[in-house]
């Protein structure tokens, strides 16, 4: 049995790494193409190359889901094509078995998938668009295009216009209100420094507020008392999608600490903890499938059934996301939904095959 168990992972595996290449490399071209738009000052087509690479981890990633669901189907399907499915269910080998050797070599390919979310591609797609803004010499005030971003640490609210990829802040703005919503004071900062585990303001002017009167000062250095540091300037900075599970778990306890909302985190939270489950709802249909619908239809349809099904959960799930901000109902039921309609779909059709 051992044997037919490693038969079975190797012909899945195989075709789901073939899957895996495929589609990340159309996806990197593609992508490559479009950085041909952003070529300015340092940053030339082998730059644009090298940062296509470097975020290479992360479409893999996004597309593993997709990936083992086609793997399934190529590699089962070719089994079924020559009838060793048949022989083995011959040999008295249940399906429920065969669906047991496939999760193996899948849960593998999660575990690494999981490992690649955590640790390489937060550093990966950090440090690529580090490379890309220094190679392209942007000047302070374009670090992030004019968008600016915003924290809140108890009664304090802080924008930064601008945020090096080193950890330095450009054009600050702090905002400190009183218990009563009433606004005390405004310091504003040309740039701001962490130095000996403390931020130093530089070039600052602060403005106090009080019934009476407003008092103008200004400083060259002044220490600013936070408990942000550049490891969690990193969570204020980058999109959820890149941060690892560790650091959406924690900002998000964080945010509600503050009273604040973390729902786009706990959503991006809830689809990387709960993706290896989706993957095996996903994997669990592709193989009701091979015993059911697409039992004696040509190889090319069935990885045309399995794009097509797998871009319909991967748009369900990014769909309702977004949905569950809006109207407010738990963010993890935007991963749960999709994944339980696969697996009910896949269960009852493995169960009508045998």
């Amino acid at each position: 049995m051992r044997l037919l168990d490693a038969y079975i992972a190797r012909n899945v595996v195989l075709a789901t790494l073939a899957v895996v290449m495929v589609i990340v490399g159309l996806d990197a071209i593609f992508a490559l193409v479009d950085e041909m738009d952003e070529l300015r000052g340092g940053y030339q087509f082998p730059q644009a190359l090298q940062y296509m690479l470097m975020r290479l981890p992360r479409r893999a990633y996004e597309y593993m889901q997709m990936a083992c669901l086609i793997g399934c189907l190529a590699g089962l399907g070719s089994m079924a094509a020559s009838n060793e499915l048949t022989v083995m269910r011959a040999a008295g080998v249940s399906v429920w078995r065969i669906m047991l050797a496939v999760f193996k070599p899948t849960a593998l390919l999660m575990a690494l998938s999981m490992l690649n979310a955590e640790y390489a591609v937060p550093y990966l797609e950090r440090s690529a668009e580090s490379m890309k803004l220094i190679a392209q010499g942007r000047s302070e005030v374009d670090y992030n295009r004019g968008k600016g971003y915003w924290h809140r640490e108890g009664q304090q609210f802080a924008r930064f216009g601008a945020v090096d990829p080193n950890g330095v802040l450009f054009n600050v703005s702090l905002y400190n209100f009183g218990a009563e919503r009433e606004l005390r004071s405004v310091q504003y900062a040309a740039k701001a420094q962490y130095i000996d585990g403390a931020w130093q303001l530089q070039n600052v002017r602060e403005l106090q507020i009080t019934p009476e009167q407003t008092l103008t000062s200004s400083y060259k250095t002044q220490a600013w008392p936070t408990s942000l540091t550049p490891r969690s300037l990193n969570m204020v900075v980058y999109e959820p999608r890149d941060m690892s599970i560790s650091d959406l778990y924690s900002y998000s306890a964080y945010l509600k600490n503050e009273g604040l909302n973390a729902d786009r985190y706990l959503a991006s939270f809830w689809a990387k903890v709960n993706q290896p489950l989706g993957t095996f709802a996903l994997v669990l249909l592709g193989i009701s499938f091979i015993f059911g619908p697409l039992r004696a239809v040509t190889p090319g349809f069935r990885i045309f059934s399995g794009i097509m099904v797998g871009l319909v959960y991967k748009y369900a799930e990014e769909l309702l996301a977004p949905i569950s901000i809006l109207l407010g109902f738990a963010p993890l039921m935007a991963t749960l939904v999709p994944m339980f309609v696969c697996a009910v779909i896949g269960g009852l059709l493995l169960r009508r095959a045998g």
